[in-house]
């Protein structure tokens, strides 16, 4: 297993203090063999000149090689942080890249314990998601009703069987404002909703006569906000009564 970079700091401060401690035995060895005052002076200070260059060495080695290695797992960490915050969770995270010191080797794995839950929780939220669209939508398809779902420009999010069945026109992929309209009476249908969303506002029982059939359409219309209670569309329901049912 790889040390961390603390284990890593205590070796090499260790190694630091056996330096000092095999001067200090050469020192005293040096001392105690000595013959003349002259020859220990000379044997005193080749010691003290090898040591100290060997340390400072040492010294300056260790003073970068901590900070260099700690860069280096703090930018790893960093970029693979950025490339989640950026939405990427198929991240393939290798073992050999991320092995420059076991603190940060945990992190990395922590990390990717963490985006495997991220993926699962979202790959059921996206299941549930889908699972209460297409009950809506079955539930939508079934009222006797035309229902319209718009986007705040016009845009049309969606709409159900009875409301294609009026307007063939209308689909998916259309914009109310850009609507080809066949007579009069479907294009008040269409400028009314047109004005509630370009106004903001709700409808109630908006009536629209059919002044040819002598039918008649009935308007109901929420506009859906954000939580900043800005508008981002509306939902529409528009009951159809016909010449032949008044009769």
């Amino acid at each position: 297993m790889k040390r961390s970079l603390k284990a890593k700091y205590h070796i090499m401060i260790a190694v630091l203090l056996g330096l000092i401690a095999l001067q200090t035995t050469f020192l005293l060895f040096v001392v105690s063999q000595a013959k003349d005052l002259m020859g220990l002076a000379g044997d005193i200070h080749s010691i003290v000149i090898v040591f100290v260059f060997v340390i400072f060495v040492y010294i300056v080695v260790l003073y970068n090689y901590i900070p260099f290695h700690l860069r280096r797992a703090i930018k790893e960490v960093e970029a693979l942080v950025v490339s989640i915050s950026n939405g990427n969770y198929q991240i393939d995270i290798d073992s050999s890249t991320y092995d420059q010191d076991k603190d940060f080797q945990d992190l990395i794995f922590a990390l990717d314990k963490m985006l495997g839950i991220i993926m699962r929780f979202d790959n059921a939220k996206a299941d549930k998601i889908f699972e209460h669209h297409q009950r809506l939508q079955l539930l939508i398809n079934l009222l006797p009703q035309a229902i319209l779902i718009t986007g705040v420009n016009g845009d049309v999010v969606y709409c159900n069987e009875q409301l294609r069945k009026r307007f063939p026109m209308i689909s998916e992929m259309v914009n109310l404002n850009e609507l080809i309209l066949k007579n009069d009476y479907q294009a008040r249908i269409v400028a009314v909703l047109i004005d509630a969303l370009r106004y903001g506002n709700n409808i109630y029982d908006v009536l629209v006569d059919d002044l040819v059939y002598l039918g008649k359409a009935k308007i109901n219309g929420s506009i859906v906000r954000n939580r900043k209670g800005i508008s981002t569309g509306a939902v529409y329901v528009m009951d159809f009564v016909d010449n032949e049912k008044q009769d």
